[in-house]
């Protein structure tokens, strides 16, 4: 089996293959030392490489998913890519270069031959998937720049004594900002107005798009996941099949915490952090959203309130501080992706 390590960039990629007997394939790695990165590079690559086994290993990056579909194409199934966090071999490296990486990575393929994992693999989606999955991260940008301009209203409002009749993320509130004496506040609710316009397009387009996914469909029953989170969500774990437990979910956002082992010593620390921070931040807003409605009841709910010491009405209805304990939500947050990893594993279950 063919050990071979490409090093892409938004141009040229480098290849470097290792033979069998553990040394260079001189004259592939001299002849594609440098091709381009694209489906005609790649093209020569393959009618070299036509009936031998090989083992492609790429490390993650934006460009990494259009040279990893495109051998996909050309009917290479062995592709791995790897999060650049595990090849220490290369990002601390005192010899940074084109030629020295691919070689490294076909170094780090060759060893995962011989069942020694050095490196974590990356799930890559199709571009259908990758597709939504951008579109929801549009989106979920448009939510935060409301939230960024709701603060600033409030922070106008609040400088010149204003009152606002409505709630400020309504069509009526951006209209009265509008024909407001204030300019600066007209602007700000001209640029509401706008994003809310925006978003509600997304969110249509969003429940278009997923329409019929089986993921989609569980997740937007679950109260406060509006279409960007579930949508979001979806395109992200895209079949529960892939994880084994609820755990590898958590951890695949990054809800759980680090461990450091000194001895007989395991220490916990705070979350990883790994995996794509929007899916983590929507799954947290709406958490936070959900355990802090007294309307609603929920084992979830109860789950949060025990950790944060009671309720958030009830704790700001004493005086305490925080109202929220950011280790409450996280761990709330945690045992959601148990609650999804349950509802998505069996086709009776609903929230």
């Amino acid at each position: 089996m063919i050990a071979i390590g490409i090093d892409i960039h938004k141009e040229t990629s480098t290849f470097y293959a290792i033979g069998d007997d553990g040394e260079p394939l001189e004259e592939f790695n001299k002849r594609f030392r440098r091709v381009r990165s694209n489906e005609k590079g790649y093209e020569e690559v393959t009618k070299f490489l036509e009936d031998k086994d090989c083992e492609f290993l790429m490390e993650n990056s934006t460009k990494t998913h259009d040279s990893y579909w495109t051998l996909r194409k050309f009917g290479f199934e062995r592709l791995y890519v790897a999060h650049s966090t595990d090849l220490s071999l290369i990002t601390k490296s005192d010899k940074k270069n084109d030629d020295n990486d691919a070689a490294q990575l076909a170094t780090y393929m060759r060893v995962k031959q011989q069942n020694i994992e050095q490196f974590r693999t990356c799930y890559i989606c199709t571009p259908e998937d990758m597709m939504k999955r951008r579109l929801c991260r549009v989106a979920k940008q448009e939510m935060m720049e409301a939230a960024k301009y709701k603060r600033r209203v409030k922070a106008e409002f609040l400088m010149f004594g204003i009152h606002c009749p409505f709630n400020v993320v309504t069509k009526k509130a951006h209209e009265w900002m509008m024909e407001h004496r204030d300019p600066a506040l007209a602007a700000l609710g001209r640029a509401m107005e706008d994003n809310r316009l925006r978003l509600r397009d997304l969110e249509t387009q969003i429940k278009k798009e997923f329409a019929g996914h089986p993921v989609y469909r569980k997740l937007i029953e679950i109260p406060e996941f509006g279409p960007v989170t579930a949508g979001y969500l979806a395109s992200i774990i895209v079949d529960v099949g892939r994880f084994r437990s609820a755990k590898e979910i958590a951890s695949y956002l990054g809800l759980v915490p680090r461990q450091r082992e000194s001895g007989e010593t395991v220490s916990h620390c705070r979350i990883t952090k790994t995996g794509d921070p929007g899916a983590r931040w929507l799954l947290i807003q709406a958490v936070f959203r959900l355990v802090s409605n007294e309307e609603f009841d929920s084992d979830l709910k109860r789950f949060f309130d025990q950790k944060n010491g009671g309720s958030i009405a009830e704790r700001i209805s004493r005086g305490l501080k925080p109202e929220c304990s950011r280790k409450a939500l996280v761990a709330a947050s945690n045992k959601m992706c148990k609650i999804i990893f349950a509802i998505l594993s069996h086709d009776g279950r609903r929230w």
